[in-house]
């Protein structure tokens, strides 16, 4: 693995592709919350409803305001600190060998919309820690297992630049977190 600070050159590229990520997250994370979190609030609705005898018609409204509030916390922290990091150069730029674990294709079908073909690589780095992407069909069926992979991407947003197998291009590639607790540990220790 070979790190290289970004250039002067690449900080609106990088901080265009961020800020557009962070505001489709912005739309995207509150109906992911309200969803993940409901139980949460179903359980502590029926305890102050069994501890009170009470049912308490705010609580709805306090649960919808601390999911607002975590989004404009997430959006304030992306804004300012994730992009002064980027200004000042903080990102390093990463060159790193994978080697093709496991590969993996689904198709996804919605009721009124056509197939959605999705192929995935499981990635394994120098230090054994398991990344996976997603990359186009032909680049798929031209990858096998064990195969050595390189990637150069932007470290902590893993925005991706560019990939080659054996002295070919990959037509794209995007990231995707395998092991999501390690994930949320490492953002939050940065």
């Amino acid at each position: 693995m070979t790190k290289q600070k970004i250039s002067e050159s690449e900080i609106p590229l990088i901080l265009k592709k961020f800020n557009k990520s962070l505001w489709f997250s912005t739309l995207v994370f509150p109906f992911i919350l309200v969803v993940i979190c409901l139980p949460i609030y179903f359980l502590f609705f029926f305890i102050i409803l069994f501890l009170t005898g009470k049912n308490d018609e705010n609580s709805l409204t306090v649960y919808i305001g601390i999911i607002i509030f975590l989004v404009f916390i997430n959006f304030l922290y992306g804004k300012i600190v994730i992009n002064k990091r980027i200004r000042n150069k903080d990102i390093d730029k990463i060159n790193q060998n994978f080697t093709v674990l496991k590969k993996d294709s689904y198709t996804y079908t919605a009721e009124n919309t056509s197939n959605s073909e999705y192929y995935r690589l499981y990635l394994s780095d120098e230090k054994k820690e398991e990344v996976g992407i997603y990359i186009s069909k032909e680049d798929y069926f031209d990858i096998d297992e064990g195969q050595s992979l390189n990637l150069t991407y932007y470290e902590l947003l893993d925005i991706p630049v560019e990939g080659f197998y054996e002295n070919k291009e990959l037509d794209f590639f995007k990231f995707f977190i395998v092991k999501k607790w390690k994930r949320i540990k490492k953002l939050m220790s940065f």
